[in-house]
């Protein structure tokens, strides 16, 4: 009896920290979604109830953010699992220069976002970026400025160079946790490569692949450092994903009601889709059977 508690004395840090950091802000975070509070005005900070996100829900140019957001999301999802994925089962091989290969391939994941961004706008530039240079040589003119497609293009671009290598250093563990009998077994069989994929490889490997998908929608979500400085939001507002639309709120225009409003608005998308996620991942029970 004198043990039932010690599981909670060694979580106790972890939970104050959680409590610190994650809940605690919340209730300034809340009574600031409930006034119309412009710090730059004069003005004193208004109640208006839930004024603040009726307008998020009618606000057209919120729409479109979120609405690019999640376009986002989805396409790197869409090319990073299958790039990640096909990445992991050739180093599963062995071959030469394999190790060196990993490693140059692994490098983007030790380069901090801002300076992504400024190594992403160098090779884009169209004065001086290499890219931008040699589709000239060809004669083909090319600037990511020039419209949302191309900025938005060149975000993926750069997303899916960055984040790639993390997926695939994910999945090698649980692709050489396969044991090779069974694989070998269904190529005895006359099963091909396809086959046996979809049948063996993917079902072996489905957790990891969800939580994958898991943590990668998280961090698309919440894209902000390295967008900044390539597009900085441009051309136009065209490229505002939902946190840059938040940060310029509070920072430029110092609306924390309407941005606090639209934090909770996010933060109750994602404990949704975590939810979801976590629900996927144990095969639909969010208890485990005893």
């Amino acid at each position: 009896m004198k043990y039932k508690f010690t599981p909670l004395f060694f979580l106790l840090p972890s939970i104050s920290l959680l409590i610190i950091i994650g809940i605690i802000p919340l209730f300034p975070i809340l009574w600031e979604a409930l006034y119309l509070h412009i710090v730059a005005t004069p003005v004193p900070p208004t109640f208006i109830g839930l004024d603040n996100f009726r307008n998020i829900v009618t606000d057209p140019d919120t729409g479109y953010y979120f609405g690019i957001t999640f376009l986002l999301a989805a396409l790197v999802l869409l090319t990073e699992i299958p790039l990640g994925l096909g990445v992991a089962l050739l180093l599963v091989r062995k071959f030469r220069g394999r190790e060196i290969f990993q490693t140059f391939f692994a490098l983007p994941l030790g380069i901090a976002p801002i300076a992504v961004g400024c190594i992403w706008v160098l090779v884009l530039r169209p004065e001086v970026g290499p890219l931008t240079r040699l589709l000239a040589f060809i004669g083909m003119e090319f600037n990511y400025m020039a419209s949302f497609w191309t900025a938005f293009i060149a975000i993926l671009i750069m997303n899916i160079w960055r984040w790639t290598p993390f997926i695939t250093l994910a999945l090698l563990p649980a692709l050489v946790s396969i044991p090779p009998d069974i694989v070998e077994s269904s190529r005895i069989d006359g099963a091909t490569f396809v086959k046996t994929l979809r049948h063996i490889i993917l079902p072996t490997i489905k957790t990891p692949i969800l939580t994958i998908i898991f943590i990668r929608l998280m961090d698309t979500l919440s894209i902000f450092d390295e967008v900044w400085i390539l597009t900085g939001g441009g051309p136009g507002w065209s490229t505002r994903f939902i946190s840059i639309d938040i940060v310029r709120r509070v920072i430029f225009e110092t609306d924390y009601g309407f941005s606090s409003a639209l934090t909770l608005i996010v933060l109750y998308i994602t404990i949704s889709i975590c939810w979801l996620m976590l629900t996927i991942i144990k095969g639909g029970k969010l208890v485990e059977e005893s």
